[in-house]
């Protein structure tokens, strides 16, 4: 399929329809670079509303399957929630060959499978979702028992343009409050690095197949993120949850140098790997 007839199986307001077009363009970018094949089994982990997951169902066809599981319910997320947007893409043309499961945390035991039960996992634009570093490694280990190869894609933290700068302190920011924070519903939790993730892998000695930096120019996240820091900075750091004084003047002042004008997206850290 191409980029309108996968974009015609997502739940859209008319108005919507250019930002579903950049957000499904990139992730067929990282589709391709992941080698996802036809007739394969993957797993992917956070499948939110589905971008990735309409993607990865395009690429391994009517004889692949893809399993989306998401620990959040079904009556979450904004302009639609991901119940709606799921069912709508199970009755789409893609539907066939996936399948969701919504409020469900791999990590509590709520669902297993058996070893190498799927060609691929997949991690996608999730990773900062969790709660710590140690449950990210947990579920890496997981899904690299589950599945032959495992994919993974987040924001390359290493700018190599001075107008990503806005980007990075957004989420920068962001990360920094939300390490003071129980309880979060936000999109940034844990702050993961291209370095870190490297280490992880290095650790477990799983093998690298390939690593790249994919930058998508027109990705509307970095706006979503510098205008989420904008407008609710104060409102957050107001908010008692252990944040000491003089940090907090410290992240005003940092989201004071954050501006919307001109400003780009981070490239996304892109790779994937065996276990040994």
């Amino acid at each position: 399929m191409n980029l309108e007839e996968i974009v015609a199986c997502m739940l859209l307001n008319e108005n919507d329809k250019e930002i579903q077009r950049t957000q499904t363009e990139h992730r067929m970018k990282l589709v391709d670079f992941w080698q996802i094949k036809k007739g394969e089994r993957v797993l992917e982990v956070g499948c939110g509303q589905g971008d990735t997951t309409a993607v990865l169902a395009s690429a391994v066809g009517a004889d692949g399957f893809v399993q989306a599981v998401d620990i959040a319910p079904s009556t979450y997320g904004a302009p639609f929630t991901i119940g709606d947007a799921t069912a709508h893409l199970k009755k789409s043309k893609l539907g066939a060959q996936i399948d969701f499961k919504l409020g469900t945390d791999i990590l509590n035991g709520d669902i297993t499978f058996s070893d190498k039960a799927f060609d691929v996992a997949v991690l996608s634009h999730a990773s900062w979702y969790f709660s710590s570093k140690e449950e990210l490694i947990e579920m890496l280990i997981l899904l690299s028992k589950w599945a032959k190869r495992v994919c993974y894609a987040e924001w390359d933290t290493r700018i190599t343009d001075v107008k990503q700068t806005s980007h990075m302190l957004a989420v920068l920011t962001q990360a920094s409050y939300e390490a003071f924070k129980q309880e979060t519903q936000s999109n940034i939790r844990t702050f993961i690095t291209p370095v870190d993730m490297q280490e992880i892998i290095q650790a477990q000695h799983w093998k690298i197949g390939a690593e790249t930096s994919i930058f998508s120019e027109k990705m509307q996240d970095s706006r979503w993120e510098i205008s989420y820091v904008k407008d609710f900075i104060t409102k957050e750091l107001a908010a008692d949850i252990g944040v000491p004084e003089k940090f907090k003047a410290f992240l005003l002042s940092q989201s004071n140098l954050i501006t919307l004008e001109n400003s780009l997206p981070m490239a996304s850290y892109c790779t994937f790997w065996h276990a040994e």
